[in-house]
């Protein structure tokens, strides 16, 4: 297994990886548009912008032995929050005639690195993979001059809670991402 900083020829892989994400929120622009048009409206969106959510510079890949990807985290300083998702916006908006936001609820504490997501596949799991992916984001928070990563749990979710929890991250606060609760864990890197 290798863990690496994505690369732009990683970007579908990665974007299709996050869908299972998209797919367990049950986000509601999914009673309006297509997961296609949404795949696309992302895809046109990180390659407009490199500010974008799920830019392929975000993120960390996890490969097999057949250079394929099987995993990705994404993340970004606290900072950033509030413009990652400009351009995905004005394309839905344009492209699809949609005009509420896609992720209206803030996800980020303050002075922090946010690990956004994190998704191995189906036939990965169980392999170490996500700790591994975990591990170079807390990298990646350093390189960033972040002393904090903090990320989102669903609360339907004890699994990753406890994974998270033996990674040393501890529950800060609680919060409601679309219909989901959440735990908000932090840990010092």
């Amino acid at each position: 297994m290798i863990i690496q900083p994505a690369t732009q020829m990683d970007q579908a892989a990665i974007l299709k990886l996050e869908q299972t994400i998209f797919d367990d929120m049950a986000l509601d622009i999914y009673d309006e548009l297509s997961v296609a048009d949404v795949q696309a409206a992302w895809t046109l969106a990180v390659a407009t912008s490199e500010k974008s959510r799920y830019h392929y510079s975000r993120a960390i890949v996890a490969k097999n032995d057949e250079n394929i990807v099987v995993g990705v985290a994404f993340g970004y300083p606290d900072t950033e929050e509030k413009i990652l998702d400009n351009a995905l916006q004005t394309i839905l908006a344009d492209k699809y005639s949609y005009h509420r936001w896609l992720f209206s609820d803030p996800e980020v504490f303050d002075n922090e690195w946010y690990l956004d997501s994190i998704v191995v596949t189906d036939a990965a799991r169980g392999q170490g993979i996500g700790k591994q992916l975990i591990k170079a984001a807390e990298i990646r928070a350093k390189q960033e001059n972040r002393e904090t990563i903090g990320l989102n749990v669903d609360n339907v979710n004890p699994r990753a809670q406890k994974l998270y929890t033996a990674l040393g991250f501890e529950p800060v606060g609680k919060i409601t991402i679309g219909k989901h609760d959440y735990t908000h864990m932090q840990k010092k890197v």
